[in-house]
């Protein structure tokens, strides 16, 4: 495979330009695969001007929001980037959304159009599927085509995202970031022509999204299947499709290590790489999938929904650095929030994470003073914790309000789980705070055991003692038939929270 051709003047172009000159240029390739069926960059560049031209008829204007539910199929995809074509936000919907929580999104973003798989019928702004479709190939693209496309640095999408209070925040990005991310990954992973990315992640987040812009404002091939509900038919995507790399978040990287055993080994030929984020890999299971991918490169990726593309460390060459999330990339600069309120770069620093990125978002929408709190001289303030190493890198350490107080000890949970998660005894756990009938702290670990034998807590508690220091220890080891998780398969930390006191 030949190193795609990067040109950073592309970082002024939207993404939907950027994917109409490659249909232009090469537009017998195939730019998505989903439900069995190719779409070629022609098609998909028929439908974005055919639905362009419908929304405008409906009367979508710049700057308006347009609601869509995110299904993995190349319809909706040719609606997300007719939406960026018109000047308008897109606003992408959870597919299993109720009608009740697609009205309220509707409503709070004051969407003047919403498309979905069944419209409601008393709202006149709701359409569905069906009708797109039958309009979606009215309009023919070619090269001769007189397209006015957005200005670069207008507002273009809105991911919604849930922090630890629960409340949902629409995270406003713009042309720009997104195709600066689209030319700073590329780079980052030293993507290849002819790529073929393969994302199972709901496409109304900022995973699945994301990486369909890399792909398609690259002109490679995205490769769609909702879920990994279905492992035997993940892997005969897999083989039948050629792709040539995934995206797979920590927990996404647990299911298929856990269950499918060397089955990602008969493919060590044919992954380029593997690109995860959101939070830290566990070491073990690094370890575990260089072994069974010895020729692929596999990064662990420090992004966030307001901050994309911020680092990515390669751990399969080079060797695994517990929760390294790896140097700044292109665009982006990293820097540490210190206890005086001072943002330093570099030199062994250890506080709260800090982005100053070509990427960051524009605002949370409708939300000025929630803006301005995580702005500081320019800088995004995260709530990531994480240590910088003499060489830029970054480690990640959790979320500021994870941290777990015991007898005046602090304790990272991260290390107790991912120290749990390597005896092999559990598939996967959670480290919390409990309290006994005198309202003391303890630590308790929740387990999910792997079934391989009958599981012994006292077994696991000895497995710990030998390798955490005494405080780190939980007191109580509990079983359950699983754990809490966020959209994005990070631990819902919150639902294990104790009521403050």
């Amino acid at each position: 495979m030949t190193p795609l051709k990067l040109n950073i003047c592309d970082t002024e172009k939207p993404v939907v330009q950027r994917i109409l000159e490659y249909a232009g240029a090469k537009p017998d390739d195939i730019a998505i695969i989903a439900k069995d069926k190719e779409t070629k960059y022609q098609e998909l560049a028929d439908m974005i001007l055919s639905v362009q031209d419908w929304i405008k008829s409906f009367g979508v204007r710049p700057g308006d929001c347009v609601a869509v539910q995110a299904i993995h199929e190349d319809i909706c995809i040719a609606c997300f980037y007719a939406v960026h074509l018109a000047g308008a936000i897109l606003v992408p919907l959870e597919k299993s959304a109720s009608q009740e929580r697609m009205c309220e999104i509707a409503d709070e973003t004051g969407a003047v159009l919403v498309i979905s798989c069944q419209a409601e019928s008393s709202d006149s702004r709701w359409v569905d599927y069906d009708t797109v479709r039958r309009i979606s190939h009215k309009e023919v693209f070619s090269v001769g085509n007189s397209i006015s496309y957005p200005d670069i640095d207008s507002p273009c999408e809105m991911v919604f995202t849930t922090g630890t209070t629960g409340k949902s925040k629409g995270t406003l990005m713009s042309h720009r970031n997104i195709s600066w991310y689209a030319y700073s990954i590329a780079r980052c992973v030293e993507m290849k022509e002819g790529n073929r990315f393969f994302i199972t992640t709901p496409l109304n987040h900022a995973g699945g999204l994301r990486r369909t812009h890399l792909s398609l404002a690259n002109g490679c091939c995205v490769v769609y299947l909702d879920g990994l509900g279905n492992l035997a038919r993940y892997f005969r995507y897999i083989q039948k499709y050629r792709v040539t790399s995934l995206y797979l978040p920590p927990v996404a990287i647990r299911i298929l290590l856990s269950r499918t055993g060397d089955k990602l080994s008969e493919f060590r030929d044919q992954i380029d790489f593997v690109y995860s984020s959101s939070s830290a890999l566990p070491s073990g299971d690094c370890e575990k999938l260089g072994r069974l991918l010895p020729k692929t490169r596999l990064y662990n990726a420090y992004e966030a929904s307001e901050t994309p593309g911020v680092s990515a460390y390669e751990y399969n060459m080079g060797g695994v650095l517990k929760d390294c999330m790896g140097e700044a990339n292109a665009g982006v600069e990293l820097g540490i929030l210190m206890p005086d309120g001072t943002i330093v770069s570099g030199g062994e620093k250890e506080g709260q994470i800090c982005v100053r990125s070509r990427m960051n978002m524009m605002e949370y929408y409708r939300e000025p003073e929630l803006t301005a709190s995580v702005w500081q001289a320019g800088w995004f303030v995260s709530n990531d914790l994480g240590r910088m190493d003499a060489q830029g890198r970054i480690y990640y350490r959790g979320r500021k309000g994870d941290v777990i107080n015991i007898g005046g000890y602090k304790i990272a949970p991260t290390d107790v789980e991912e120290t749990a998660l390597l005896s092999g005894l559990i598939n996967e756990c959670v480290c919390v705070e409990d309290c006994d009938e005198n309202g003391i702290s303890y630590l308790k670990l929740i387990v999910v055991p792997n079934g391989t034998k009958p599981f012994d807590a006292n077994e696991l508690a000895g497995f710990l003692a030998g390798r955490l220091e005494g405080y780190k220890v939980p007191q109580k080891i509990e079983i359950s038939d699983r754990i809490a998780k966020t959209f994005n398969g990070k631990i819902d930390r919150k639902v294990y929270r104790q009521p403050e006191k």
